[in-house]
């Protein structure tokens, strides 16, 4: 069986390094302090936070905002979290006893995944906030400290814009209950907390997740890989696999299980460049989706200049791509910064995140 694993369920035997981000976590929350995770797309937040629900031995409600269609919806969620978190067998009993004040608003299914509350429509969004709180705050008079993991944070604006001011307001008055945010846009993450003009400037310690993984810790963890599913692969395989990827912890996991179906019983080069073909073909309808919807004009041209290494500010470089000024070059760069799609190195000198998607517009326009 194919031992590498990836997606948004965490597997701990897939879990490379991050120890020392995990243990500042661990420290942060143990200090009472709110933490805001902040890391590009596939870079491991998610399972740093379920890494973190699972083995810190905390009290800890989860939430995903991109699974959330409306503030109701979200804090229905919350409510099935904490009936969960209580282990009660009694959703009556606890309506009763935790949610009183939304008794006449609160429903409830039960299915093969456990108790799930909904929440009528004839009640105001401010209600619904307050009682939520209220609910969190009975939670952690007995559970305390109550950990609340909000995951892809930036996504609040589709759920409610009150949302962020809300719960700053809440926890500025509950130090029981510490929230551990995360984001993928890092743009309006860095905003919306460490920006002064943010909503929740101030509101918690910042961990950066966005460093690419350790050589020799990828190197080792390819070979045991290898090795204890009945395969082989060499250092040099290994570590030409963590140059591909650049040690960008998604990647690393695709591309080993790409490379995994590719060869027999050794992985080879040959393996290696055949499980990257297979990749960019599978990863290309989406790349091809993704500079659709950037759609600006130059934006392809400075995609080709960061992966060619350009300044993209040069002359040179700006008479060779025939873009009209370095403001224009400017003004495309940031706005790719701001999607996520690239990070600023130093002046001129720029990197695609993806490494995929770079070898993708390497071969597509060069």
């Amino acid at each position: 069986m194919n031992p590498f694993r990836f997606g948004r369920h965490y597997d701990p035997d897939c879990f490379i390094d991050r120890e020392r981000e995990y243990s500042q976590l661990l420290n942060a929350v143990q200090s009472g302090n709110n933490v805001v995770v902040v890391a590009p797309r596939r870079f491991g937040k998610t399972w740093l936070l379920q890494k973190f629900l699972a083995e810190s031995g905390f009290q800890c409600i989860y939430l995903d905002l991109l699974s959330v269609i409306s503030l109701r919806d979200l804090c229905a969620k919350m409510i099935s979290r904490s009936f969960e978190l209580l282990k009660l067998n009694d959703p009556v009993k606890f309506i009763k006893e935790y949610l009183k004040n939304l008794s006449r608003y609160v429903s409830f299914s039960i299915g093969t995944d456990g108790v799930n509350f909904t929440l009528g429509k004839d009640i105001d969004e401010e209600s619904i906030l307050s009682e939520s709180y209220r609910l969190l705050e009975k939670l952690a008079d007995f559970l305390a400290p109550l950990i609340v993991c909000i995951d892809e944070f930036q996504a609040y604006r589709m759920v409610s814009e009150k949302l962020p001011g809300s719960i700053r307001g809440f926890f500025q008055t509950t130090p029981n209950v510490i929230f551990v945010f995360s984001g993928s846009m890092q743009h309006m993450i860095e905003e919306l907390f460490f920006q002064s003009k943010g909503l929740m400037y101030h509101s918690g310690i910042k961990l950066d997740l966005s460093s690419f993984l350790p050589k020799e810790e990828v190197i080792n963890y390819l070979v045991r890989k290898f090795e204890g599913s009945g395969k082989h692969i060499s250092s040099s395989i290994a570590e030409r696999l963590y140059e591909i990827t650049k040690g960008h912890p998604y990647y690393v996991q695709v591309m080993g299980y790409e490379l995994w179906n590719t060869c027999s019983k050794e992985a080879t080069e040959e393996d290696l460049r055949e499980a990257l073909n297979q990749l960019i073909s599978r990863e290309r309808h989406t790349y091809d989706m993704a500079l659709d919807v950037l759609g600006q004009k130059y934006v392809r041209k400075v995609l080709i200049m960061i992966a060619s290494n350009k300044d993209i500010f040069s002359i040179e470089a700006l008479r060779e791509f025939e873009i009209p000024n370095p403001s224009v070059a400017n003004k495309t760069v940031k706005k790719l910064i701001e999607l996520g799609f690239v990070e600023k190195l130093s002046r001129g000198n720029y990197e695609i995140i993806d490494p995929i998607f770079e070898e993708y517009i390497l071969r597509r326009f060069s």
